[in-house]
């Protein structure tokens, strides 16, 4: 009876599992679709998103008297904007199908 038992409560750390990943799957959906919206179907999402590539994303991470601390900001700083263009791009390649 306790194999029985153990075999349940694996089936319902499996099913979880399985809900978690789609739930989480949805919300990453959700935010590409928001940061697509806001970075590419409007204009002042795309200006300030080219805004950002052009002045952050080339500016040196590190200058000759930066901290630890700033440099990692600037880091942060060219990675979220990173991400912003490959949610973009990931969302777009995901519907080019759809149309």
């Amino acid at each position: 009876m306790s194999l029985q038992l153990q075999e349940n409560s694996l089936d319902a750390y499996l099913d979880e599992g399985l809900k978690q990943q789609e739930a989480f799957k949805t919300l990453v959906e959700k935010e590409a679709i928001r940061v697509h919206k806001v970075f590419a179907q409007n204009e002042d999402g795309r200006e300030l998103l080219e805004h950002w590539k052009s002045s952050l994303m080339m500016l040196p991470s590190a200058g000759p008297n930066s901290t630890q601390i700033e440099i990692g900001i600037a880091e942060g700083i060219k990675q979220f904007v990173r991400n912003i263009i490959i949610q973009t791009k990931q969302f777009e390649d995901a519907t080019s199908g759809e149309k």
